[in-house]
């Protein structure tokens, strides 16, 4: 076993997967070790430490070791020697860390952008995220159908965070962590989903249960649009979605004939607000 192989073996078994994980089992589990550490780094401060810990370098370090090697495995046609070995191992990693160096200063300017932006715009009365494999969508017009519902609101806040259904090229996978890092730091409260990223966040708890929002804030939502799914702590399956494909919000977005479902992630004191909104798609849903 070369010191790549052992290397990728600790890798797996760090994030507690089998060496014949899928992709998507990979970025699943990796998103939850993330919340977990992120939940005992929270503990720890708060003097609750149980004296075992997640680390978050570590975790980084495996996962941006599999799916790189994953990532160029696809590409690979011969066997590398030795020494190809020792290059493909640092190459891979100097693509990375650039890919976080860029994705890193480009949210840096994002952010100062926002701040510039802020001083001249109302603020929103809800953040709506469109998520996954909408490359053409166009999130300025979402915003407006959004506002014509709900005329008396000011702004609306929507951004596009596409997420590539496949990994294909070293853009796909510098794209993919982008859409991971942007769950992280942007907690918008209404994500519009394809089926593919609907059934992976509602499995990392994401979402909140239908069934909780409604009996808080009485909206009432059809059977037939409502969509299950499971976390890793469910034992059934739970409401997470509404399925609104064909509403005519989305008309002129570009969708790229994918699904769109809405999750909500808003926390229950801006539940209601959320409401106001799915309230009036749904009495407009034909």
């Amino acid at each position: 076993m070369t010191e790549l192989d052992e290397q990728m073996k600790k890798a797996y078994e760090l994030l507690g997967l089998p060496e014949d994980a899928t992709r998507e089992q990979v970025e699943n589990r990796y998103f939850i070790l993330l919340k977990r550490a992120r939940a005992e780094k929270t503990r720890s401060e708060a003097g609750e430490d149980d004296g075992e810990t997640l680390k978050l370098a570590e975790i980084n370090q495996a996962y941006n070791l599999i799916i790189g090697i994953e990532s160029e495995k696809s590409v690979t046609v011969e066997k590398q020697t030795k020494v190809g070995h020792f290059f493909y191992y640092y190459k891979v990693h100097v693509i990375i860390g650039l890919l976080i160096v860029l994705v890193g200063g480009y949210m840096i300017k994002e952010g100062i952008d926002k701040r510039r932006e802020a001083a001249n715009t109302p603020p929103a009365n809800l953040s709506v995220s469109v998520f996954g494999n909408f490359y053409f969508a166009d999130a300025e017009l979402l915003e407006q159908n959004l506002l014509k519902l709900v005329p008396e609101w000011q702004r609306i806040k929507t951004s596009l965070v596409y997420n590539p259904p496949e990994i294909q090229s070293q853009q796909d996978m510098a794209l993919q962590q982008k859409s991971v890092l942007m769950l992280i730091t942007e907690k918008d409260e209404v994500y519009v989903t394809d089926e593919k990223n609907f059934e992976s966040l509602a499995m990392q708890g994401l979402f909140v249960k239908l069934d909780e929002f409604a009996a808080k804030t009485g909206l009432k939502i059809p059977d037939n649009l409502i969509r299950q799914s499971r976390t890793e702590d469910d034992t059934s399956d739970y409401a997470y979605g509404i399925d609104l494909t064909g509403h005519r919000v989305f008309d002129g977005i570009e969708m790229t004939q994918e699904r769109q479902i809405i999750g909500i992630r808003a926390p229950e004191e801006r539940w209601d607000d959320v409401a106001t909104l799915l309230g009036k798609l749904l009495q407009t849903m034909r």
